[in-house]
């Protein structure tokens, strides 16, 4: 039948994957179902599932797969590296849906790995899951999925069954991405367990019922999803065990330790984490979660004489839900600063963490303020909104009561600690103005070591600055290191309507004439379409323009290298992976690069490690301004010969007769003086090792094309990188003559010292 539900392999049936997986049987899904413990499969059989006894034998003739295990090592196991792993026994095109939660770098490196072993066929969706053993059973689950359009073409009804419509959250960004989602609003949840025993236990010190504490802050603007859903098994002696200890002590080791490779700060998440490993250590790591408030209701009574200062039960309530109000709103706002590092759609996160486990009557009320302040909006309160004095001073009345009943407050005191250095450098107005504690790092900002260690390839391609001169020379201080070029406000960007890509079926397509993006390359000659190691397509014309393989795979044809004509490329647009072999510039820089103090040129460019003739060594960086702008910038400049070193025109495409009114303007100019990436210190030579390359991704953005370096010769580990700033076109001028004597004298002097020096750079 054409409306048949395809057969699904459900691997991990824990308390989360058993009611995913008995939810899709329910809806007609035929599921065979996979997990280490015995029990559970007999179970899954008595609710109509099908059982395998290993990974591999589950997957068998299935094309939807989805793995629900606990950890990424897990996955690990049963995709690739177990016994019996499931990946070698999938058919080709399956897709398989991650929805565990784990790493944004694991979900990346496995879907390089399937790459490497010839699976590029797998289509993998990021997509972990929230809400709960219950939403699981009925199929309402907030689901956070990044994956690359195929998968998603593939993968969408199984993400539909398993989540609520309004809570299926397709994220921009690709693979990793979901993980991320889950990552930020695992930040609000890791408070909130935490925050829920931390409450109750300090009500139980303050002597108050706990039932009707657990009410006012249900009835309260303290109300938040995980207090509803943990506080009621402090009433059952922790029973039934929905989510154990452990659970959440892996969620809180990624996000700190995501928060490290960032070099962002969790001092909310940390402090939680510290005391999640407080009850690991009192053996309660297969407890509930709701077990926490142990800690702090233990030795109630035997502390000696306290006397505390709220004597009526209104006092000590207003007290807990200052407490938890407080924790609320610095839990809000590091998930949200956070989603802003890891370049999450704000409001996308907050859609999902208001309507996920995740949420909050104060992140409902105060995260739209918390937005306006990262994105740079003014911080007075305004329409009604709760002012960061009214929680500051709730939150500091009962930090200081719990301090004279002699009771531990652990996420309560870090939040007081945040407020307090807030309000004292932002005031005490908009709530939101709370953020600036995590973006407000102009000290840092200003940091060479920390913009470059923040770029994503520092660990395995760092960049590095010495001088070893004796001067004494720094980088101006002023000076940004950026990792992709910035337009001014007054760029004109093509409509998101107007762009295209690809739609190539697998990535060795991408190097031939049915690829789209590479319409405007020239085929190669009949010689190179002859060569053994270039598999065939038919009668298709090969118009890559870079080796398909052997020792010279992904470096730029000679062809092109001693050609000035420009690359095409697919981006992140096309139906290709990421790994298309057509996409070397938009992967990004290939080697480790040192800037150096040079003896009588500044600062110069080397590498310590050896490149290959053709090799692709990075982009040329900088903020992209109009014409005007620029000769405005000449114009202020002390030296405007100097200006033009960092000045390079967009305008290898610039046509006055082109259809394409962005082409027809005068050209755009990247400005690298300012903000740049380390091309921007590659001195000028007129026997350059390298040459720039104007490189087209998307069609629509010609205007703005790449600049990139690649170079034309091998260079040995140590020289110095160079390239000639006007690629020979002054040096043909000057051979034909057309250069007189005396203007020459009044041209800016070459300093590069080859031997074919033509003495001048304009």
């Amino acid at each position: 039948m054409a409306d048949q539900k395809p057969p699904v392999a459900f691997i991990g049936l824990g308390a989360m994957g058993f009611g995913m997986a008995a939810h899709l049987i329910k809806q007609g899904y035929s599921v065979t179902g996979f997990d280490v413990w015995a029990p559970t499969l007999k179970r899954f059989e008595e609710a109509g599932g099908l059982t395998a006894t290993t990974p591999a034998d589950a997957v068998v003739d299935k094309q939807h797969v989805v793995v629900m295990v606990a950890t990424a090592q897990q996955a690990q196991s049963v995709l690739l590296d177990g016994p019996n792993a499931a990946v070698p026994q999938l058919p080709q095109g399956a897709v398989v849906l991650l929805c565990s939660t784990v790493p944004c770098d694991y979900v990346q490196a496995l879907q390089a790995q399937l790459h490497r072993i010839g699976r590029s066929d797998i289509l993998l969706v990021d997509s972990p899951v929230s809400g709960g053993a219950a939403r699981a059973a009925d199929g309402t689950l907030s689901i956070m999925a990044g994956m690359s359009a195929a998968a998603l073409e593939k993968g969408r009804p199984l993400l539909a069954e398993l989540s609520d419509p309004a809570k299926l959250y397709i994220v921009d960004g690709g693979i990793g991405a979901g993980s991320n989602m889950k990552m930020v609003h695992q930040v609000l949840a890791a408070n909130q367990i935490l925050g829920a025993s931390e409450v109750m236990g300090f009500a139980d010190r303050l002597g108050l019922e706990l039932a009707k504490a657990q009410k006012a802050v249900l009835e309260s603007d303290a109300w938040n999803f995980m207090f509803e859903h943990r506080t009621p098994r402090i009433f059952t002696e922790f029973q039934p065990v929905a989510s154990a200890v452990q659970i959440i002590v892996k969620d809180t080791s990624i996000i700190t330790s995501e928060g490290r490779r960032s070099l962002f700060a969790t001092p909310m998440t940390s402090t939680a984490e510290q005391i999640y490993f407080t009850g690991v250590g009192r053996g309660w790591a297969m407890d509930d979660d709701s077990s926490l408030v142990r800690l702090y209701t233990e030795g109630n009574g035997t502390v000696g004489p306290v006397h505390g200062t709220a004597e009526s039960e209104e006092e000590k309530t207003a007290l807990v839900l200052g407490l938890m109000r407080g924790i609320l709103l610095c839990a809000a706002a590091e998930s949200l600063a956070f989603a802003h590092a890891v370049n999450l759609d704000l409001d996308q996160v907050l859609d999902l963490c208001v309507n996920a486990a995740g949420g909050s009557k104060v992140l409902e009320k105060l995260g739209p303020a918390i937005i306006k302040e990262i994105r740079g909006g003014a911080g007075d309160a305004s329409g009604g909104e709760t002012s960061l004095g009214e929680i500051f001073s709730g939150l500091r009345a009962a930090v200081e009561e719990a301090q004279r009943i002699k009771t531990p407050l652990y996420l309560g005191t870090q939040a007081l600690n945040i407020l307090q250095r807030v309000t004292q450098s932002k005031g005490t107005g908009s709530a939101g103005v709370v953020v600036k504690a995590w973006t407000d790092t102009s000290e840092a900002a200003k940091c060479h070591w920390c913009q470059i260690r923040s770029f994503k390839t520092h660990r395995k391609l760092p960049i590095t600055i010495v001088n070893e001169t004796g001067d004494k020379e720094v980088l101006n201080p002023d000076f940004k290191f950026i990792n992709h070029s910035v337009p001014h406000l007054d760029i004109p960007i093509a409509d998101a309507s107007f762009r295209t890509g690809c739609n190539c079926q697998g990535d060795e397509d991408c190097m031939y004439s049915g690829c789209e993006c590479l319409d405007e390359m020239a085929p190669d000659s009949d010689e190179e379409m002859d060569d053994p190691s270039i598999p065939s397509r038919g009668r298709k014309k090969q118009k890559f323009q870079y080796y398909y393989s052997g020792t010279k795979a992904g470096l730029l044809k000679s062809r092109i290298l001693d050609s000035r004509e420009p690359i095409y490329e697919c981006h992140e647009g096309c139906s290709c992976s990421k790994y298309c072999p057509n996409r070397v510039v938009e992967r990004g820089r290939t080697v480790p690069l040192q800037i150096f103090r040079t003896g009588n040129r500044g600062w110069g460019v080397k590498c310590p490690v050896g490149i290959k003739k053709g090799q692709f060594v990075d982009r040329y960086l900088g903020e992209i301004i109009t014409s005007e702008e620029a000769n405005r910038r000449r114009a202020e400049s002390t030296i405007s010969d100097k200006k033009d070193v960092y000045l390079f025109a967009l305008d290898k495409f610039s046509d006055p007769q082109s259809p394409d009114p962005l082409l027809r303007m005068q050209p755009l100019e990247v400005d690298g003086e300012w903000m740049s990436g380390p091309t921007r210190f590659i001195n000028h030579s007129c026997g350059p090792n390298m040459r720039i390359f104007a490189r087209v991704g998307d069609p629509v953005d010609k205007h703005i094309h790449d600049l990139a370096l690649f170079a034309i010769r091998d260079i040995p580990a140590g020289e110095e990188l160079t390239f000639d700033y006007v690629d020979g076109g002054l040096a043909e001028e000057d051979a034909g003559g057309m250069i007189p004597d005396d203007k020459k004298k009044e041209m800016t002097r070459c300093l590069c010292g080859t031997k074919n020096c033509r003495g001048f750079l304009w």
